[in-house]
């Protein structure tokens, strides 16, 4: 053997190993970190400087950013790390040094080895999963161990939490293949009985995912770099951060849709894969097998592919292995946001149809007339090369159609609306008002400009109602502000809105920097913006007028619930006075909003199905606020049980109120029209099914029936019934 083949035998071996390779700066990460701190400090809205900055918040902020479970660390090396670099990472900042980044993400890894080998030993010692202990359900909010023997403690009994959500799990093949027949969903009653050998398996698929986890959690130099700088500019706020070359690539494919994969956006939760949103049109849209807070436990490739356990594995690196070639096989465990159970999702690889996120609506048949819903998903725009359409232009022809079958009234759903363009949020306000004030922006200076609609037309002249909830964010929340301000809509749903009024502008590093020949890039929060009243939407919201509440409503899912976010503030309105002219058929008054509330309250009192939503809220709330989870076998059987006897009683509930509620005709847009010719009815109708909220108790087959909206439809039947009254008292006869 060579010299150099023994020096290459000897790095490999140290590498397998996990013997630490050191990270240095490099002259490009120098200028990285001295372009992001410069402009953070030039453009933010706060114009708050380095020296406002808290660095010693900055390494706690990386050293959770690192280990978010806090299972790695103990608090004492925590605070020995704030004080070697708390004081002077100013100075490391501005030189553009990240030795402490590296300093501190060596001392990880090597925690990460031992503990690893420390789980995968105990592993061959029976656990016992009879005696009783808890586990925290969230760590994030927890301290440190203070030492290595309470470390210890809490990782034995993260070994016993780890076995018993592999026990408690059951993998149901579910299958996307249009051209199988598919199987009617069975509904679970109890849970899965545990025999000794299902323990002997999960301690073997325990074993590789352990394994697993030294690979997994190793960053190289420039994910280091990334996570650090972000622990450094979300200091500023929870929006303001820093796009290493592949994070900015990756975030460009997420603005354009360019990229085949299964059409959802994932996020990093303890460890685990989570579904953040399911984005209309897409293969997991479409097969109806998954929600919000699913958590993807495992990736295989092909449809006879083994699953490789993804536990742990950087969100980078699961993406990366869920996206591929168009066509191609991606075969997915997905364990339920609530712990009810495992099931494979077996998808074809597809670009993102934006057809299915354009708007959509339906005729009700009120009591008192026919009345229109529009659902607007995402306030979308044209592509690039300028084809496709706007919401606008999508409304306002859903409007013509609704019209010509008579309604009386009209109902914006914006429930599960996370934003879009800002332009399109003004446009689509001017369809309800002459003209008029439909935004105001602040930026750091202090420049204020007003958005404002200088189209005189109006779409719709009759009785408005907005439909929101806490997932309504961003362009949703400018579009509700907007109308209620001018009081010319009623806003009904969650208490309020999710709370987002910043703008954020995307700086690309080389641009700025023209010694950087890299396509990096820093995302700062430049401006705020305010409704016509001058109130800032930023954590506040829009406030609904009547509350009709969803599950989300207790979700920790709004801006307030993240680190960190910038203050309320107001400017001077404006809008001084509602153009209530007599172009307006509907006016909204104190008195009406009552008589409506008032109506609505006693059905809220009054009808079952408003029991049942109770309960459900209930029922998430009390999963939302557990503390800790038990690691006693037979009590997780014994809540498994009880949740999947809860979920078939809200199911069986739910049917029965569907027999009941109001009827529906769907009205489609030309292009879906066209599209239907292409793909058949049957794809544009299950788009719709799958449309609606997927609130955390719904599995397969879940009822279609909304509660929510079925109250806002009795909201504008009994409107609409008030205004037809009016005409009628006014109206001299012959």
């Amino acid at each position: 053997m060579t010299l150099r083949s023994f020096l290459l035998f000897i790095f490999a071996f140290q590498l397998s190993y996990g013997e630490p390779v050191k990270f240095t700066t490099t002259e490009l990460m120098q200028n990285e970190t001295r372009a992001t701190v410069a402009l953070l400090e030039r453009l933010h809205i706060s114009k708050k400087q380095m020296a406002d900055v808290d660095t010693k918040e900055v390494i706690i902020t990386y050293c959770e950013n690192l280990d978010p479970g806090k299972m790695y660390f103990t608090q004492a090396e925590v605070e020995e790390f704030v004080s070697r670099y708390g004081r002077s990472l100013d100075l490391y900042l501005t030189r553009g040094n990240l030795t402490p980044a590296f300093e501190i993400y060596q001392a990880f890894r090597k925690h990460v080895e031992e503990r690893t080998a420390s789980s995968i030993q105990s592993l061959n010692q029976k656990v016992d999963l009879t005696q009783a202990g808890f586990f925290p359900t969230d760590r994030k909010k927890g301290n440190w161990p203070s030492d290595s023997k309470e470390a210890d403690d809490l990782w034995s009994r993260r070994l016993r939490l780890d076995i018993l959500s592999e026990l408690l799990g059951d993998d149901r093949i579910t299958n996307n293949n249009r051209n199988e027949p598919k199987q009617k969903p069975t509904h679970e009653t109890k849970a899965p009985e545990v025999t000794p050998e299902k323990i002997a398996e999960a301690v073997v698929r325990l074993k590789k995912r352990y394994e697993k986890i030294k690979i997994y959690l190793s960053f190289d130099p420039q994910e280091v770099e990334e996570l650090f700088l972000n622990s450094y500019s979300t200091q500023y706020d929870p929006h303001s951060i820093f796009f290493s070359q592949q994070s900015f690539e990756e975030f460009e494919i997420g603005m354009r849709n360019s990229l085949c994969g299964i059409g959802a956006t994932l996020t990093d939760e303890d460890g685990y894969c989570t579904i953040k949103e399911i984005l209309p049109g897409g293969p997991l849209f479409l097969s109806g097998k998954a929600k919000s807070g699913d958590k993807i436990i495992a990736v295989g490739q092909g449809k006879d592919g083994e699953l490789d356990d993804i536990v742990g594995l950087r969100l980078q690196k699961t993406i990366n292995r869920i996206r591929g070639k168009q066509n191609t096989i991606v075969k997915l465990l997905v364990e339920s946001g609530d712990g009810s159970g495992r099931k494979t999702i077996i998808l074809a690889r597809d670009q993102i149809k934006l057809f299915n996120q354009m708007a959509s609506a339906r005729c009700f048949e009120g009591r008192n007339g026919n009345l229109g819903v529009v659902e607007l998903p995402a306030f979308y725009g044209k592509n690039p090369d300028g084809t496709g359409s706007s919401p606008t232009k999508d409304v306002e022809q859903l409007i013509v159609k609704l019209k010509a079958m008579g309604i009386r009234a009209l109902i914006v759903d914006l429930r599960k609306n996370g934003g879009g363009l800002l332009n399109e949020a003004v446009d689509l306000s001017g369809l309800f008002i002459p003209t008029g004030s439909i935004l105001q922006v602040r930026d750091s200076q202090g420049r204020i400009d007003n958005y404002r609609d200088e189209n005189a037309k109006v779409a719709w002249d009759g009785p408005l109602i907005v439909l929101t909830s806490k997932l309504s964010a961003s362009a949703s929340e400018i579009f509700a502000g907007a109308l209620k301000d001018h009081r010319r809509a009623l806003v009904v749903g969650d208490t309020t809105t999710h709370g987002k009024g910043s703008v954020q502008n995307i700086i690309e590093l080389n641009r700025v920097f023209k010694e950087l020949d890299i396509k990096s890039a820093v995302k700062v929060t430049i401006q705020k913006w305010y409704a016509p009243s001058g109130s800032s939407i930023q954590l506040k919201g829009v406030p609904a007028d009547i509350i009709v509440p969803s599950v989300f409503s207790v979700l920790p899912v709004s801006e307030s619930d993240l680190d960190r976010p910038l203050p309320w503030d107001s400017i001077p309105a404006s809008l001084t006075k509602p153009d209530e002219g007599p172009w307006l058929k509907a006016p909204l008054s104190d008195n009406l909003i009552n008589i409506l509330k008032e109506a609505s309250a006693k059905r809220q009192a009054e009808l079952p199905e408003f029991s049942t939503l109770n309960h459900s809220i209930e029922w998430t709330r009390s999963r939302t606020n557990r503390k800790e989870v038990s690691l006693s076998l037979e009590q997780r059987r014994q809540e498994r049980t009880d949740d999947l006897t809860f979920r078939g009683q809200v199911r069986n509930e739910l049917n029965q109120f569907s027999k009941n509620s109001f009827k529906a005709t769907d009205v489609k847009l030309d292009t879906a029209l066209e599209q239907e010719k292409k793909e058949g009815p049957e794809y544009t109708n299950k788009s719709k099914r799958q449309s609606r909220i997927r609130e955390p108790l719904e599995d397969e087959d879940w009822p279609d029936y909304d509660i929510q909206l079925q109250e806002a439809v009795r909201i504008a039947d009994d409107w609409s019934k008030l205004v037809a009254d009016k005409t009628s008292a006014t109206t001299p006869t012959r």
